[in-house]
């Protein structure tokens, strides 16, 4: 099978990616592969490390302000959806696996309209301006939540969760993941996160934490992001206690299984993986977001009680600090929103997407035998 996978530019496209990408390997040892993405964008470098070759569209995010980079974005695409057509031809994929991000709107767009086949997936809770664009000529689209937000044609999509890699489906056990790591088996254990890139606001809070934190014995990982790394790396050199910071974590499903609780973005990915981990959470959404979809997926977890959310412009040691503790005090509580979280978990999304994409080219009895 010939597969063209495009999206990215954040690790909430990529993941659900990768994942079926995986599932599709068990499926199809002859499997071929290109990636889709920008130059420089994490899509480039997480798809040279599993080996799948990419190839480079030059696009640029769409200005919400009327200005005149909108004349130079337009441009851009029209440029991107030529070499689009150049990739498509040369490759001629028997389908386009699409998951998000501007960058997949040209090969997807240029696809569409050359009759190959088109699978789109929507990691958040509110189909992205990308997706929505897609979905009305979209063969099959697959959506996170039961109560997916914005328009799309209903009886081609299909509900089956955000796909996530088999390491947060099978985590280590909490004690031994804790021994990876050099960690305490018996003192809490909170990770903070802001995502791929890191999160200012959420370091600044967390800074202001440590001393309350550390007096209780809590033990820390701190994935800062890349550039506020060595400034935070300079605020905890005298801190006393157990912080381990990371400008990123690489074995993240290691570090969330030690946890007893995790603090960080509601980007889809990271909700995704929280679930199929049952990992009782402190969502603080990232408030520019695309159409505030972080707010939509930190809400599905509000509303079924499996974490908890405060918001970015609240966000200070005065309120994170608290919430911390108090939920670390009450081990009923964490328990229960672990199984609350593990409720609204689907892991098998990835496997759902795969024996759709293998039924839609070599049909039905073909993804059957590939599933046994």
């Amino acid at each position: 099978m010939r597969i063209m996978i495009t999206g990215g530019g954040t690790g909430g496209h990529t993941s659900p990616a990768i994942a079926v990408y995986e599932e599709l390997r068990k499926r199809d040892p002859q499997l071929r592969v290109q990636w889709v993405g920008c130059r420089g964008k994490i899509e480039e470098r997480l798809s040279k490390a599993l080996g799948i070759p990419f190839r480079a569209i030059s696009v640029a995010g769409w200005p919400r302000r009327r200005s005149l980079k909108q004349v130079w974005v337009a441009l851009k695409l029209l440029v991107g959806l030529g070499r689009a057509v150049l990739l498509l031809r040369s490759f001629r994929p028997q389908v386009v696996f699409g998951v998000g991000g501007y960058v997949s709107l040209p090969l997807m767009w240029v696809a569409q309209r050359m009759g190959i086949p088109t699978v789109i997936h929507e990691q958040n809770r509110r189909l992205g301006m990308t997706n929505r664009l897609l979905a009305l000529r979209a063969t099959n689209i697959y959506l996170s939540f039961d109560d997916t937000l914005g328009e799309y044609p209903h009886e081609r999509a299909k509900v089956v969760g955000n796909p996530v890699r088999q390491e947060f489906v099978a985590p280590p056990e909490r004690l031994g993941a804790r021994k990876t790591l050099g960690l305490s088996p018996d003192q809490p254990v909170v990770l903070v996160c802001g995502g791929s890139q890191g999160a200012r606001r959420i370091n600044d809070a967390v800074a202001e934490c440590l001393s309350a934190w550390t007096d209780e014995g809590v033990q820390l990982i701190w994935a800062t992001g890349p550039l506020d790394h060595d400034r935070v790396q300079a605020v905890v050199a005298d801190v006393p206690g157990t912080v381990q910071l990371h400008s990123f974590v690489d074995d993240m499903a290691t570090a969330c299984a030690a946890a007893d609780i995790v603090v960080g973005r509601a980007g889809a990915s990271t909700t995704a993986e929280l679930a199929a981990l049952g990992k009782p959470c402190i969502l603080i959404p990232y408030p520019k977001a695309t159409d505030n979809h972080q707010m939509q997926n930190a809400r599905a977890f509000d509303e079924a009680g499996a974490g908890e959310i405060l918001e970015d412009a609240l966000c200070s040691g005065d309120m994170l600090s608290p919430m911390v503790l108090s939920m670390l005090a009450n081990q009923d509580a964490l328990e229960e929103m672990g199984r609350k979280a593990r409720g609204i978990a689907k892991p098998m999304a990835g496997e759902r997407i795969a024996e759709g994409i293998v039924e839609l080219v070599f049909g039905r009895d073909a993804a059957e035998r590939a599933t046994v």
